[in-house]
């Protein structure tokens, strides 16, 4: 014989949950900078050159020059021409004195007096390419540098922060249930 039997049926539960993430939003703007700058400063300070050009050979060469150096150029040759007049001088009188001499040497050298030319007396200075010197004076430069700077002052900024909650939402779609079917049971039988 069999027995009747109850039949149980469970219905679970049923839960949807829903979750959002919260948000960040962060904003910052770059940071705000002030730059100044102060440039080099460079000074030069020069002076032209100066050029000495010395033209008294030059001079003395062509016009014989001022007239200290012109009487200084003859005086000075004046010493020579006298030494040379005393040399010829004692010649001419040892040849006279002479007695070896079979004839009169007078009239030889009255000749040679006659003829022998005037002693050349340098007037005028030598002529020469190297006359006129001349005489460079170059001074240096002066140099004075100022540096410069840079002076930078950086003013950073705040962040912004935003923040949006999320959440969580639930929902019972189903509720949790128990189903008891008895057996049928025949009462008529």
């Amino acid at each position: 014989m069999r027995f009747p039997q109850i039949q149980i049926e469970q219905i679970p539960a049923r839960l949807d949950i829903t979750s959002t993430q919260g948000k960040f939003d962060i904003r910052q703007k770059s940071a705000t900078m002030n730059v100044q700058s102060t440039p080099g400063v460079l000074e030069v300070e020069s002076e032209p050159p100066v050029v000495i050009v010395d033209m008294t050979k030059t001079w003395d060469a062509l016009t014989g020059g001022k007239p200290i150096s012109f009487m200084n150029r003859i005086y000075d040759q004046f010493g020579q021409f006298v030494q040379h007049a005393i040399e010829n001088t004692v010649s001419t009188y040892n040849q006279i004195g002479d007695l070896t001499l079979e004839e009169n040497p007078i009239g030889e050298i009255a000749i040679q007096n006659m003829l022998r030319q005037p002693p050349k007396v340098q007037i005028y200075g030598e002529a020469s390419v190297a006359n006129i010197s001349f005489e460079a004076h170059v001074s240096p430069p002066r140099i004075n540098y100022t540096p410069g700077k840079v002076d930078i002052e950086t003013i950073p900024n705040k962040p912004q922060v935003d923040f949006q909650r999320g959440g969580v939402q639930y929902q019972m779609t189903q509720y949790p249930a128990v189903r008891i079917t008895p057996p049928q049971i025949d009462i008529f039988r």
